[in-house]
């Protein structure tokens, strides 16, 4: 049986005695709760014969807790068995993916509205700007519509107000790794069900954020989506980090809070009495003011310093990482055995990804 427990001094430790040599995740101090190196024993269950099932979905039921409560359905679980780990060809990803109508970003949000509207009179309003492939009207001043953009418009002496209605079905995706394009992100999460968008977000100057954006065309796609990401390991790539999947928290950037859509208070007219000031030194609000942006200034520190730390525990588990297989290697070449064709490729990545860093 092969262990992956060998620490970086040198030689390999019980998965007792790494587990407490090496640092916490948490607090990054020596020993207590668990750690990054010493507890990839317990977490990987390192044996030669569970490797191959690292890489793939398919077998990653080998490295489950089978007490675990499952909240996949039957259908998420069949599909997270399609994952072959076989890798997208260069035509998959060079085709044009389809442009859809009517997605949920063309939904929109019409509030303000009178009781006294119809749908019929709803649908005549937006109908020169666009076809309207569904009218949802509550009754209580406010509908759903998919169109293209109106806002300002008045029916029955109220001013119409008209947003972007909040995509529900879109999730966040993280630790992408750099070689993760849109394309591949569609296909990828294709087998959940049908996707309308997928974006690897970028910064200014275009290079990836290892963040993107999932939107499906169906909620329960989305939330078996998350559901298997987060119960088992998904991999896109030979990159061995696995993905981590949330509910996306979209906020409003473009629009922002306009003036009429603050409810008049009586907390608005009081805090309102007084306008944009510098306090004068010594004053009240000039003390309070101040402590104020120490508090800001020690939250910008301490974040700095976890962030740090972070960054520290993830390069010490690339290292145990690259020991690892190092070890794992070296195993099979004395038992004459060949290498999985998953694990050469994770191990071919992990080389080179230590290259880059070493060059770095």
């Amino acid at each position: 049986m092969f262990n992956f427990s060998r620490s970086r001094g040198g030689g390999r430790d019980s998965g007792q005695n790494s587990h407490s040599r090496h640092s916490n995740v948490g607090d990054g101090r020596q020993g207590g709760g668990s750690s990054v190196g010493g507890g990839m024993q317990q977490k990987m269950e390192g044996r030669v014969s569970g490797l191959p099932g690292a890489m793939s979905l398919m077998s990653h039921s080998q490295h489950s807790n089978p007490n675990a409560p499952s909240n996949l359905s039957m259908n998420t679980q069949r599909t997270v068995a399609s994952f072959t780990g076989s890798a997208f060809t260069e035509s998959e990803l060079m085709t044009d993916l389809p442009k859809k109508k009517f997605t949920g970003r063309c939904r929109l949000f019409v509030g303000n509205l009178p009781n006294e509207v119809k749908e019929a009179e709803l649908k005549e309003l937006f109908t020169p700007h666009g076809d309207i492939a569904e009218c949802y009207l509550s009754g209580k001043g406010f509908a759903f519509l998919r169109l293209e953009a109106i806002d300002g418009r008045v029916i029955h002496g109220r001013q119409v107000r008209v947003r972007f209605a909040v995509h529900g079905a879109a999730l966040r995706v993280k630790e992408l790794s750099p070689t993760v394009s849109n394309e591949m992100l569609y296909h990828a999460f294709s087998h959940f069900g049908e996707v309308e968008r997928a974006v690897h977000i970028v910064d200014e100057k275009g290079r990836p954020t290892g963040e993107g954006i999932v939107e499906f065309e169906r909620k329960n796609n989305c939330a078996e989506a998350i559901a298997a990401i987060r119960e088992k390991v998904f991999l896109l790539t030979s990159n061995p980090k696995p993905l981590i999947a949330e509910p996306l928290e979209p906020k409003d950037e473009d629009d922002g809070l306009a003036e009429r859509m603050i409810p008049r208070t009586a907390h608005l007219i009081k805090e309102r009495e007084m306008g944009p000031r510098f306090p004068s030194p010594n004053s009240f609000e000039f003390v309070y003011g101040q402590k104020w942006k120490d508090l800001y200034e020690m939250e910008k520190q301490r974040r700095a310093a976890l962030e740090d730390e972070l960054k520290e525990a993830r390069k010490r588990l690339e290292q145990d990482m690259e020991l690892a297989y190092q070890d794992y290697q070296a195993q099979m070449l004395r038992e004459g055995k060949h290498f999985p064709r998953e694990t050469n490729r994770v191990f071919l990545f992990i080389q080179v990804h230590s290259q880059t860093s070493s060059d770095e």
